[in-house]
């Protein structure tokens, strides 16, 4: 019961795990498939070759075509999936700053966007957004990208802002729409951003974007069945949606249906292997089910793929704690201490988790003492 009240309260918490990724929620299918377009247009490449070989692979390619936006976007994506982050993102920017195939330099800089804000890092972020607007100048799309980033600098009225300038450019941009209702969201206007989120899902059926965008407000009002029912049918939507899998696995597993959350939440995980939200919430999930050491997998990932975020190192702590490591439990909690951007109050768990494992140490080095 323990397993699951920690896991409940961690899955409140996915939306701020997640303000990473609010960049661009597509932008790793993306790659993804982009990745898996590549593969399947090279004769000697195969699905089944290893990360590194692909690395390998896309290398050699870019190197033999260093202003390629193509050839550079291959070896950023293959580096990206061997989680290879710090010259992935490199590589992305070098793409978007090629001269050639400007929807792919696009592509390039909003991943690039993505695994900025991952890190934390404004300033880079932003520098990816003017790349993407200097790939397709009259397009909404950059600006939409300007939108999302925004949001995930917890800036919603630059958000709106941005939303707004490509809505000029394309009325019923679904994917600006969606974004503007996120901004409204964010100050408090739910009425608005249901009506946005609403003629977004007019201009696009088979976006899941803005069935998304209908949960959290659903989530918000507390109103459980039409969050389910949003959450459904954004993964109805569109069948390749790595978040819309997400949230609907969230929705389950908060209604008790383990079995459906771990099922659709394996499923975002393949959809979306870069996703570190994704990574987060299937090991939370896996540990409630007392799946302990695929949880710590899917934690480790997490924290691999999102270094600076602090949730998997909470959740990572919690589920040392219940295997009875409590050495490995107050390092992780450790970390989290260290990568949260404020101290936690006084009534947080991690406090009383350090406690215990502190006691628990000193307990077993007196022990070994006596002994």
């Amino acid at each position: 019961m323990r397993g699951l009240a920690l896991a409940a309260a961690l899955l409140a918490g996915w939306a701020q795990a997640a303000r990473a990724q609010a960049a661009s929620p597509a932008a790793g299918e993306h790659a993804r498939r982009l990745l898996d377009d590549a593969l399947l247009a090279s004769t000697p490449a195969r699905t089944t070759d290893a990360p590194q070989d692909l690395v390998t692979r896309f290398k050699a390619a870019a190197e033999a075509a260093p202003r390629s936006a193509p050839a550079l976007l291959d070896y950023a994506i293959a580096l990206d999936r061997a989680a290879n982050l710090d010259q992935a993102e490199a590589a992305y920017l070098a793409a978007a700053s090629a001269a050639d195939f400007p929807e792919l330099r696009f592509t390039a800089a909003e991943r690039a966007a993505s695994l900025a804000l991952d890190r934390g890092d404004a300033e880079a972020a932003r520098a990816a957004v003017a790349l993407a607007h200097a790939a397709l100048p009259d397009d909404p799309a950059p600006f939409v990208l300007q939108a999302q980033v925004s949001l995930g600098l917890r800036d919603p009225a630059a958000a709106q802002s941005a939303a707004r300038s490509a809505l000029v450019r394309d009325a019923q941009d679904a994917a600006a729409l969606s974004v503007l209702a996120r901004a409204h969201l964010a100050q408090g206007k739910a009425g608005i951003a249901k009506l946005l989120a609403a003629r977004a899902a007019k201009a696009d059926p088979e976006d899941a974007e803005p069935r998304l965008v209908q949960a959290e407000i659903a989530r918000i009002a507390g109103d459980p069945a039409a969050e389910l029912a949003a959450a459904r049918a954004a993964a109805e939507a569109d069948e390749d949606s790595a978040p819309a899998a997400l949230a609907l696995g969230r929705a389950l597993f908060e209604r008790g249906l383990g079995a459906d959350a771990l099922e659709q939440l394996s499923r975002a995980a393949e959809l979306s292997p870069q996703a570190a939200a994704i990574r987060l919430a299937f090991g939370s999930v896996l540990a409630a089910n007392g799946q302990k050491a695929h949880a710590v997998e899917q934690l480790l990932l997490a924290a691999k793929r999102a270094p600076g975020w602090p949730e998997p190192h909470l959740e990572l702590a919690r589920v040392k704690e219940l295997e009875g490591d409590a050495k490995t439990a107050l390092a992780e909690a450790k970390v989290f201490l260290r990568l949260s951007s404020k101290a936690p109050p006084a009534g947080h768990p991690i406090h009383a988790l350090v406690q215990r494992c502190e006691e628990t140490l000193r307990t077993r080095a007196q022990a070994s003492v006596v002994q």
